[in-house]
């Protein structure tokens, strides 16, 4: 199971690095870092080859998002457990995650301008589009920064697209990363739950 994997990761090189290391670990990765520290003769090295290097960051979104996986102010970025209810049965294989995982690069690739047709085809004036960009704004205007800093058009164009109804969903958007999931994830579903009625 994939979250066993990426779990185990964490914990075996120390619940201190941040995800971009974890999934090197994961996929084998030749990197002097991971040699300098030894993670190459770690067990869950290389373990992680079914997934690419997207699907194993948005795994680990998930988890975060989830609660199963977190970053602590002082961590800087590292990644460490969560509450042991929530990470002790993912570990032991006791309980399935329903997670959505994005299609593999080479995929994604191919679908390139399918796809992004798919985006071309939101109109300016979708009530959807325009719902999440008056809602950019407010959020920007609240932060005093420019929209694009709160989330890219390419990102609400794919919201738009997509309409995501869950977390998990919005986690497998380009540009919605963990920390921005934690940030907005609820207030987006509720824009999406009020345009989509």
């Amino acid at each position: 199971m994939a979250a066993q994997k990426a779990l185990s990761a964490v914990y075996r090189t120390g619940q201190r690095f941040g995800a971009a290391h974890v999934v090197d670990v994961l996929l084998g990765g030749n990197t002097e870092k991971i040699r300098s520290l030894g993670h190459d003769q770690l067990s869950v090295y290389g373990i992680g080859k079914e997934l690419d290097r997207g699907q194993w960051r948005a795994l680990l979104r998930q988890l975060v998002s989830l609660g199963a996986l977190v970053s602590p102010a002082d961590a800087k970025g590292g990644l460490c457990f969560g509450t042991p209810e929530l990470v002790q049965p993912l570990l032991r294989g006791e309980q399935e995650l329903a997670l959505v995982l994005p299609p593999p690069a080479k995929e994604q690739r191919r679908r390139g301008a399918a796809s992004s047709a798919g985006a071309a085809a939101v109109h300016d004036d979708d009530p959807l589009l325009v719902a999440l960009k008056a809602w950019r704004r407010e959020q920007a205007r609240e932060q005093g920064v420019p929209p694009y800093v709160v989330f890219h058009d390419r990102t609400l164009l794919e919201l738009t697209a997509a309409r995501p109804s869950s977390q998990a969903e919005l986690s497998g958007i380009s540009g919605v990363g963990s920390a921005k999931l934690q940030r907005y994830g609820a207030a987006l579903l509720e824009v999406l739950a009020t345009a989509n009625a």
